[in-house]
């Protein structure tokens, strides 16, 4: 409960910072629209040319389009405000050390204190396209599909959040080492279906860099059903990616000395 009050208190005050810059949600809106348009456009020219792509229908394809653009807007609002710059920001220029000073979860503050509210406006295409994808499916999403759907949400954010701690942690060893490109580059693979790539790779996306369960499998589970074992195997998954993270957090607070040391 502290941790989530420091949340909503830190989210207020980065709310209160965006709204001096109002005309920045023009531009917010603007490329959350564009983006999502030349992630749509592709997918409608295939689906002119055939009925399936990999297995998946017109109507579950934009439904995982969508649920990327959610599982991404968050991201870029609670996470990659923090983490981004990490390796400078945190490790050679001594903002971590005012972290170990507070007494609160340095990790906490380190990956969840800052916040950009004003991208949460992808959300808005991102739910579109979704209630887009349902209309035109075959089959409406029953209960069981959209509780499951929304735990898997919960579950594609904690896995976002680990990897992104797991990368930053890798700073404490290495501080001039920047992965940040073969992160971004691994995350645009979630926008697709998993089902379309070579069966290497999509081992990797699946158990190696989970990207599978950023969108694929959600996606899947709204408006197919429930598959029991990969709902239970994608939570366990998010919590022993979480609890690594904290693991290699701490690992990394004992080798740091400090910037100014």
């Amino acid at each position: 409960m502290k941790l989530l009050t420091l949340l909503g208190a830190s989210f207020s005050m980065s709310l209160r910072r965006s709204m001096a810059f109002r005309i920045n949600l023009v531009f917010d809106v603007l490329l959350a629209f564009v983006g999502l348009g030349t992630a749509v456009a592709p997918v409608l020219i295939v689906f002119t040319q055939a009925d399936t792509l990999a297995g998946w229908s017109k109507a579950e394809t934009l439904v995982l389009i969508g649920t990327y653009q959610l599982i991404t807007g968050l991201r870029s609002t609670f996470i990659d405000p923090n983490l981004s710059w990490f390796p400078d920001n945190g490790i050679r220029n001594g903002k971590l050390d005012s972290y170990l000073l507070q007494p609160a979860s340095s990790l906490f503050l380190a990956s969840l204190s800052l916040s950009t509210p004003l991208t949460l406006i992808q959300l808005v295409p991102g739910l579109g396209v979704i209630g887009w994808g349902i209309a035109v499916a075959d089959v409406r999403p029953n209960l069981a599909g959209v509780l499951g759907w929304l735990l898997l949400l919960a579950a594609a954010l904690v896995v976002t959040w680990a990897l992104s701690v797991l990368l930053a942690c890798l700073a404490f060893w290495a501080p001039k080492l920047q992965l940040d490109v073969f992160y971004h580059s691994a995350w645009q693979l979630g926008r697709y279906p998993t089902d379309i790539f070579t069966r290497p790779l999509r081992v990797v996306l699946t158990y190696v860099f989970p990207m599978a369960l950023i969108a694929s499998v959600p996606s899947a589970t709204l408006l197919r059903g429930v598959h029991w074992p990969v709902l239970l195997g994608a939570v366990l998954a998010a919590a022993v990616l979480a609890l690594l993270a904290a693991t290699s957090w701490r690992a990394g607070l004992r080798r740091y000395t400090g910037a100014t040391s």
